[in-house]
């Protein structure tokens, strides 16, 4: 087996997770637990480290939680003022603004750049250069400059360390419309979020058909679509450049001319959705939040069996979550028939503390043999 990203997971600080520890992490990798156990928190984390706590990533999770938004309660200079400060959700403990936030760590051993990230908070003073550039200096070193010192996140990985300010960070979505505008994400591992909340739009979908349209990887997801409509034949991306305009077609032998695939319902464009990202997101990880949302139970053996062979000839490294005891039982019968070894993650709340029992391939069976609670 290739050197897994992840073969371990460590996160500190993070959102509810104080101090978390995964260890003997699997190339297919399955969370499970009660609601607010921390599962998505996990998904979030591993999206963050893959990127870089790159703009974009940390827009793109503020965004989904609404904590980017937030209405005014004493005026329009109140809200001004809170606005930046919004990324504290991002912060075990959710702090005040006078509070001390401690820094979010998240690391692993693994072969993934950089093995570790840090994120944290402080106060710098806004400069200017001799050329007009704009920098910011740690207000403690500027000990008789009379400018208001403003917040900022400081990323720091193996290479290099990045300060930018929480106002521009909360104003991504506006400044990446404008290129001129637009902060530079740092290089990135490939990594991809399908989500039945949030997830793959048209265009991004339309972008990763292209890559492997008329290629062998065209095939694994046409074969893949077949486990839920054994009549489908062919599937194909037609219409503009725009966002809205990309659409999913397929051809079945039972309708003689090609209709969207929209048409065939939520777990079939659930499951283009899943396999489609996991052979585009080669030689990265793919993250799937609650695994078997549109998905019946009598098809996701057969899932688990394409992800864990497209994983392994792919090096994709895969975290899922789940609520459900079917997509568990179905997860371990593919684990058990596959060389390769597949984790079960549980998470339980233990007081302020979240608790993970990791359970490797071979310890699967016990847990669904004797109705081990799992969820």
């Amino acid at each position: 087996m290739s050197e897994l990203h992840y073969p371990d997971l460590f996160i500190r600080g993070f959102r509810g997770l104080s101090d978390l520890s995964l260890s003997s992490l699997g190339r297919v990798n399955l969370i499970t637990g009660k609601n607010n156990s921390g599962k998505s928190s996990i998904l979030e984390a591993l999206r963050l480290h893959a990127q870089n706590g790159a703009y974009s990533t940390i827009s793109s999770i503020l965004s989904f939680r609404e904590e980017n938004v937030r209405t005014p309660e004493n005026g329009e200079h109140a809200y001004e003022i809170e606005r930046p400060f919004q990324i504290s959700a991002l912060f075990h403990g959710y702090p005040q603004l006078s509070g001390h936030i401690e820094p979010i760590v998240i690391s692993t051993s693994g072969k993934s750049h950089p093995s570790a990230l840090t994120m944290s908070v402080d106060w710098f003073i806004e400069e200017r250069d001799e050329e007009g550039r704009r920098r910011l200096v740690d207000h403690k070193s500027m000990l008789f400059e009379e400018s208001e010192p403003i917040p900022a996140l400081v990323t720091k990985t193996e290479d290099r360390e990045t300060i930018r300010s929480l106002e521009s960070i909360t104003r991504y979505a506006q400044l990446r419309r404008n290129p001129r505008l637009r902060p530079s994400d740092e290089p990135r591992m490939p990594c991809l979020l399908v989500s039945p909340y949030v997830g793959l739009g048209t265009y991004t979908l339309g972008e990763l058909w292209d890559d492997i349209h008329l290629t062998d990887d065209e095939n694994d997801v046409i074969e893949a679509l077949r486990i839920i409509d054994p009549r489908i034949t062919a599937v194909g991306m037609v219409g503009g450049e725009g966002p809205s305009q990309r659409r999913a077609i397929v051809r079945a032998s039972h309708i003689n001319r090609p209709v969207p695939l929209r048409s065939f319902g939520d777990g079939l464009n659930r499951l283009f959705a899943i396999i489609l990202s996991l052979v585009g997101v080669r030689n990265g990880i793919l993250l799937i939040d609650e695994v078997e949302t549109g998905l019946h139970h009598t098809v996701q053996l057969d899932i688990w069996r394409v992800i864990l062979r497209l994983s392994i000839s792919r090096d994709v490294q895969v975290f899922a979550t789940t609520h459900s005891k079917d997509a568990v039982e179905a997860f371990q019968q593919a684990t058990a028939e596959t060389p390769e070894e597949g984790t079960l993650v549980r998470l339980a709340q233990r007081g302020d503390s979240i608790v993970p029992t990791i359970a490797l391939e071979d310890e699967l069976g016990i847990a669904t043999r004797h109705d081990i609670e799992v969820r």
